[in-house]
């Protein structure tokens, strides 16, 4: 080090890997992940916003965000496990396979990763009126705040996702099983 100054960020990365002894692959791949989670993100979030604003005739305004943030980051967080599950998965299986189980896998975690983040928005919301922490009436408020979110997504929310999530869904079914051959 000159002087004092931070070593840049190439220097670094190298003397990472001279000193573990491998390249830093690892960190590529965790990267190209959570860019594929953001895509698919975007993807719901942009199927949830032509069916408000299309479908619904709703305008942008602060809860059109809110429940396009909730798409985001339940698209987002289901590829984020999908990946990684599909990479290991796929090697035993053949291509149609793979097309198969990557859009089961896809469609199910993106459905219940957003029905997760709708509940811990409820959560957040309705915290305010629950009993103490830990009391047997809190749990049961636990419960029910849970199962009342998940219902209102399956009944209301799943419609969000036409008519551009299934053709999200099926273009990255195949990529993704084409990518594993």
């Amino acid at each position: 080090m000159d002087g004092g100054n931070p070593p840049q960020w190439p220097e670094t990365v190298v003397s990472m890997a001279a000193a573990t002894g491998r390249p830093a692959r690892g960190s590529h791949i965790i990267a190209r992940v959570a860019l594929e989670a953001a895509a698919w993100g975007a993807m719901m979030m942009v199927s949830a916003l032509v069916a408000l604003l299309f479908e619904r005739g709703r305008g942008l305004n602060a809860q059109t965000g809110q429940i396009l943030v909730i798409y985001f980051f339940g698209g987002a967080i289901a590829f984020a496990v999908a990946r990684p599950f599909l990479h290991f998965v796929n090697r035993y299986l053949a291509t149609s396979w793979r097309f198969v189980l990557a859009l089961i896998v896809l469609a199910g975690l993106t459905m219940g990763a957003t029905a997760g983040v709708l509940a811990l928005d409820y959560r957040a919301y309705y915290a305010e009126w629950h009993d103490d922490f830990f009391s047997v009436a809190w749990f049961y408020q636990q419960a029910y705040t849970l199962l009342g979110s998940t219902y209102q997504y399956l009944v209301i929310g799943t419609r969000l996702y036409w008519p551009l999530g299934p053709v999200f869904l099926l273009l990255t079914s195949w990529w993704l099983a084409r990518r594993a051959s």
